[in-house]
């Protein structure tokens, strides 16, 4: 009767994934040169995002580029 019973597998949905998604595709380049730019601080690009109206904070950026959110797994 339990057999193959598996954990089910949370999600989570990483802020700056969910942001690059909803840019168009010269945004999105933009924004995936300057999460790989080591010139860029998490804190300042989270600054410069929530300026241009797409509010993040620091901490998801910093995931990010540390390949440490849900889009490394």
């Amino acid at each position: 009767m339990l057999e193959g019973m598996e954990p089910q597998v949370k999600k989570t949905s990483c802020k700056v994934r969910s942001i690059l998604e909803s840019l168009d595709a010269k945004d999105r380049e933009i924004l995936v040169q300057a999460l790989a730019d080591s010139q860029w601080t998490a804190g300042a690009l989270a600054r410069e995002l929530t300026k241009r109206g797409l509010p993040v904070s620091e901490k998801p950026v910093q995931a990010h580029k540390r390949k440490g959110c849900s889009c490394a797994r």
